[in-house]
This record gives C-alpha cells, structure tokens and sequence, in this order.
C-alpha cells in the first residue's frame, strides 16, 4: 500500500470517529418551562385564597433544570397564610420542586387620614377608610365604618395612615363629676326619673355611682347614649 493510500484510509476512519456519538453524552432534551409551571402554581393559590388576596409566587427558575413534563403537573400547598409552600410534582419525568407563595388578604379599615393629636375629637375629615393586608391588624380591634368613631377622642397622638384601634380612642365624656343627672329607673314595664348626683366622671357605656340628694343612696348606673339609666330586676 502506498503512503498515499495509508493517509486516505486513516482520514475515512477519523470522519466515521466523529460522526459517531460519543458515548454518555446525549443530546439533552427539552427543560420545564418556568412560566407554565408557574401559572400552575398560581392557579392553585387561588383555588385557595380568600376573595380579594393578593397572591405572590416566589422563584421558580430550578424548573429551567427538569426534564419537560410531559403530563399535567400537580400542585398542593402547604403552611400557614401569609407565608405558604407550593410543592409542584411531574409523575411523568419523576421530579418534584418547592416553590414559596406569599398570601396577602387585604380588607378595607379606618385609618387616620391626617396626623391626630392626642386629645382631638375626630371628625370626619381625620379619618378615611384604605385597603390594608390583614396581618397588619391582625388580632386588634378595628373600626371599617368611620361614622362609628366620629366624636370620640384620641387617648395619644396618631400618626397619618396609622390604623385606628379601638385601644387609641375614648368615647365622648357624657356625664361630669358633681353633675345632677337625670336616671332613668326602669322595673318590669314601669319606668320612673330621679335626679341624682354624679360622684364619677362617666363615658358612653360605663357604669358610674350617683348619689341620690334626697336619701344619701349610693347606687350604680350606666351611661347610655339617651342618658344614664338604672335596670332593676
């Protein structure tokens, strides 16, 4: 055989070499797109939410990682609102991804519309109703209708868009100490009036002591917003 011949020979082969795959090293298929998955996940946020939630989804890019599910994926939630895990399955290609999801349920409450100094009766213009995540309040007593706090007071300074709680107001002072009041005495279905004294300082709703001028009877009676009455049984 002549060199010549030697060389083409050993060319051919070098080409069948490399036309071969190397053993191994497949070609690699296609990768999970993250955007379906994600939609997946959201899908069964909702299905879940309250009405209204703000739902957000946490990175979802080992999805560009897996295998491309060649069947539907499947979802289930786990934890506690706000802060939930959404464990995303594909039977088919066997693979499983976590990804976080943040619930925000939002609801309308009074807030401050303006800055409020201790001691302000509240009108109208203080206050204002926003739509605020649930966990801000969350556990406190709040007010969604302004009317119902208009005319109480402010117990300390409350800064503007703060939430108004139930804990920063007192209700309007109604009787003065010393003042003479007339008492509502009601019994059965006999209702009778007698002025009394007041010997405490009384807001809407509570139960304050008064003296009775003519006898010097002490006795309780509420603060109502008709005036101060007294329920015998």
């Amino acid at each position: 055989m002549t060199r010549a011949a030697l060389l083409a020979g050993l060319a051919g082969l070098a080409g069948i070499a490399l036309a071969l795959p190397r053993a191994g090293h497949a070609a690699p298929g296609p990768t999970q797109d993250e955007a379906s998955l994600r939609q997946a996940v959201l899908q069964a946020a909702q299905a879940l939410a309250p009405p209204g939630a703000q739902i957000s989804l946490g990175s979802a890019a080992g999805a560009r990682a897996m295998p491309a599910c060649a069947s539907p994926l499947t979802v289930s939630l786990s934890g506690v609102a706000p802060y939930e895990q959404a464990k995303v399955e594909c039977p088919a290609a066997h693979w499983t991804l976590y990804v976080t999801v943040t619930v925000a349920q939002s609801e309308e409450v009074v807030v401050a519309a303006r800055p409020i100094a201790a001691g302000t009766t509240l009108g109208a213009a203080d206050l204002v109703r926003r739509a605020l995540p649930v966990q801000a309040f969350a556990g406190r007593q709040i007010f969604t209708d302004p009317t119902e706090i208009e005319g109480d007071s402010a117990v300390m300074s409350i800064a503007a868009g703060m939430v108004i709680t139930q804990d920063v107001l007192q209700t309007p002072l109604l009787v003065k100490a010393g003042q003479t009041v007339s008492v509502h005495v009601y019994s059965g279905g006999v209702e009778l009036a007698l002025d009394a004294t007041a010997d405490q300082p009384g807001h809407l709703g509570d139960t304050i002591l008064l003296t009775n001028p003519k006898s010097g009877r002490r006795f309780s009676a509420e603060v109502t917003a008709q005036g101060v009455s007294l329920h015998l049984n």
